[in-house]
């Protein structure tokens, strides 16, 4: 795994693409759906010594520094989230 890449966030269509395969392919409750992907982060970050709110925060600042052409990357994944967990 390449943890520059990881605090970076690499391509914003590969990354918006597998979002959606997570949020696609977990079809459950709203309330278990989520806590399993939080599951699924906690378990992954453990494992590969990765320091989850480290992430977390690398995650938000992607979202508050991207501009341009790829700023509906996480607006897109925020409202087909909301509209496939939050039915």
């Amino acid at each position: 795994m390449n943890s520059d890449r990881l605090y970076t966030g690499g391509d914003p269509e590969q990354l918006r693409r597998a979002a959606y395969r997570v949020i696609t392919r977990t079809q459950d409750e709203p309330e278990i759906q989520v806590l399993a992907m939080a599951t699924a982060l906690f378990a992954t970050c453990q494992a590969l010594d990765v320091d989850i709110r480290q992430l977390l925060v690398s995650v938000e600042r992607m979202k508050n520094d991207l501009d341009g052409p790829f700023v509906y990357t996480f607006d897109a994944i925020e409202a087909y989230a909301r509209n496939e967990i939050g039915r």
